[in-house]
Order: C-alpha cells, then sequence, then structure tokens
C-alpha cells in the first residue's frame, strides 16, 4: 500500500512539472522576435540592455534583439531594406527620409531633448574659429550631422561653406578623430564630456541647456508594419518606457548598463552619463509638436514648397492607446 502511494506521489509530481513546463514552453513560443535597429553609444544603448538585463521586454511578451548600426542614416537604409521591424534613432533621421518619400513613422519619442555637446580642439575657443577648418559627423544626413548644422548656424557659420564636414562614425570614432588631430572640432555625446575635459578640449555649446525641443530617441518605423503590428507596437513602448523607469529609479542597475556600454570603470564617467540620461528621459514618450517643427525649420530645403504638419511624421495610435490604458499613470 505504501510503495503503490509512492508511485502515485511521483505521477503526481511529473504530471506537476510537465504541466509547468508546458506552461514556460507556451510562454516562450508567444514572444514576438523583433529586430530593432539603434544607432550611437549612449543613453539607447543603456535604455536597451537595461531592459534585456532586466526582462523588462519578455514580461510585455517581446523578444528583443538589438542590433548596432554606426549611423542613423545607415539604419533608414537597413530599415527600407526589411533587415529590421522598426529603429531607435534621432527624429530628424525619420523626418528627412518621410520628406525624400520613405513612410517612415515616429512611434514614440522618449527623449525630446538634446544630450549632446559640441567640442573642440584646445586651440579652438570659439564657433567662428573654425572657419576653414574640419568638423566630424558620423554620416551625411545623420542626426549628428543635423545638430552640427544646427550649432554652426547659431555660431554664425554656414555649414556648406565656413567648414569641410568628414563622415566620420560614431561617438567613440569622433573622440578619436579629435584626439588625433584629424578634425577641430564635433558633435559628441554628452557621455564623453568628463574624457573631453580631461585631455582639454573646449565644450563650445552643450545643447542639453538650451530650451529647444527636438525628437533626441525616437522609435519609428514603416507605417504599414504599424499597421498591421499595433499590438507589437504598444508591447515595445512598454518595454522602453518600464527600461526609463528603471534607469531613473535604480541607480546600481542603470550604472552596471552605462559601464557595459562605454566599456569604462570610470566612476565620474559613469555618474555623469547616469545624471544626463536621468535628466533627458521622459517616461511618457510623447513626441512634441515643438520638437518637430525644430526639425522641419532645419530642413526647409527638403520641404519642397509643401506644407508639413506634425501629424505627417507621427503616428500615436500605440501611445494614445497606452494613455487610455493608464499605462503611463
Amino acid at each position: 500500500m505504501g510503495e503503490h502511494s509512492y508511485e502515485k506521489a511521483d505521477w503526481g509530481l511529473i504530471a506537476a512539472l510537465a504541466l509547468s513546463c508546458g506552461i514556460q514552453l507556451a510562454s516562450a513560443q508567444t514572444l514576438d522576435k523583433i529586430r530593432l535597429g539603434n544607432s550611437g553609444t549612449g543613453i539607447n544603448t543603456y535604455l536597451l540592455d537595461l531592459g534585456r538585463r532586466m526582462g523588462l521586454f519578455r514580461k510585455h511578451g517581446v523578444d528583443l534583439e538589438a542590433i548596432y548600426v554606426s549611423s542613423g542614416s545607415l539604419l533608414n537604409q537597413a530599415l527600407l531594406a526589411g533587415t529590421f521591424e522598426m529603429i531607435m534613432s534621432q527624429g530628424s533621421e525619420a523626418m528627412l527620409a518621410k520628406l525624400r518619400g520613405a513612410d517612415l513613422r515616429i512611434n514614440a519619442v522618449v527623449a525630446n531633448r538634446f544630450n549632446h555637446v559640441f567640442l573642440t580642439a584646445p586651440s579652438i575657443t570659439s564657433i567662428k574659429q573654425l572657419k576653414g577648418k574640419r568638423v566630424a559627423v558620423s554620416r551625411f544626413g545623420s542626426g549628428s550631422h543635423f545638430q552640427t548644422n544646427l550649432v554652426l548656424k547659431e555660431g554664425g557659420l554656414d555649414p556648406e561653406k565656413d567648414v569641410t564636414v568628414l563622415q566620420i562614425g560614431n561617438s567613440g570614432a569622433r573622440m578619436a578623430s579629435i584626439l588625433s588631430g584629424v578634425v577641430d572640432g564635433t558633435i559628441m555625446a554628452g557621455d564623453f564630456v568628463p574624457k573631453a575635459r580631461k585631455e582639454g578640449f573646449n565644450i563650445l555649446t552643450d545643447l542639453s541647456d538650451t530650451k529647444i525641443e527636438y525628437p533626441f530617441l525616437s522609435v519609428h518605423m514603416l507605417g504599414s508594419y504599424t499597421d498591421r503590428n499595433l499590438r507589437i507596437v504598444k508591447a515595445v513602448i512598454k518595454g522602453l518606457s518600464d527600461s526609463v523607469r528603471a534607469l531613473q529609479s535604480d541607480p546600481v542597475a542603470a550604472k552596471a548598463a552605462i559601464r557595459a556600454a562605454l566599456r569604462t570603470d570610470d566612476a565620474t564617467t559613469v555618474d555623469y552619463a547616469l545624471q544626463r540620461s536621468v535628466q533627458v528621459l521622459d517616461r511618457r514618450p510623447f513626441p512634441t509638436p515643438a520638437g518637430i517643427q525644430t526639425v522641419l525649420d532645419e530642413l526647409g530645403k527638403e520641404a519642397k514648397g509643401k506644407n508639413w504638419k506634425f501629424e505627417d511624421f507621427v503616428d500615436l495610435r500605440a501611445l494614445r492607446e497606452l494613455e487610455k490604458e493608464g499605462f503611463f499613470k
């Protein structure tokens, strides 16, 4: 009798384990595999890595594969070619593609402020001294190019006539180019400020100090993808919003992600990067009309006489549904 009861208990345990494994397997099978391309070496990298480490995308049913590409303009090309379902970069890049005929839509903006600075060699103490000099961007048409033009114009220079613009690559590559003397100035992620100051370079403009709104870190995709996959778009935005909350409220986890992304244990650099990220990021990731207008004002030539509006560049369906559901409270 005892032996028979023991066997029954074993079979019950096996059945329970099988059921548990079945549930886990079913859960894994329901995850939507998403390839998200991203560029830059700063905030977007921290967010995506933090979300992966903490399982914040999987929590919302998304198996997110984040793939790094060296510039936003290359990202757009990859998106149009079908390499990614969505990309995360600066909104000006999506808007430029839209102005040139691609149906790209901005679905969320987790930062509506700049996080970049413009730094120069020690001998350059004003923007006007860059006349006749070389400056670095990642690629032509990228967000770094957009911001460089903005800074140069504010400083009284014509970006097309007064400087030579070189395509160098991401912030790390641009930092190397100014350290080696290849260029005299460059736009740079604010995270590199401690290193730049240590090397004696001048921070001529800190765009985060301005009140200018700009879709600095946006999630965009083809309109046809959004039309077919609104549920997935909502899930990705949920994961990103949770990652923003974690970065702003869990400094230990945030610093671990920053150290991994920047490949540094320098406490000053990590602390500075976290401080800027907390200031810039928005838990309610809506694009702003003023931010879209900033880009339109700068890309006036591309508008070709058409009266473009905020609604031409954004798709707020996912955000509005999440707002109704109370997700951002």
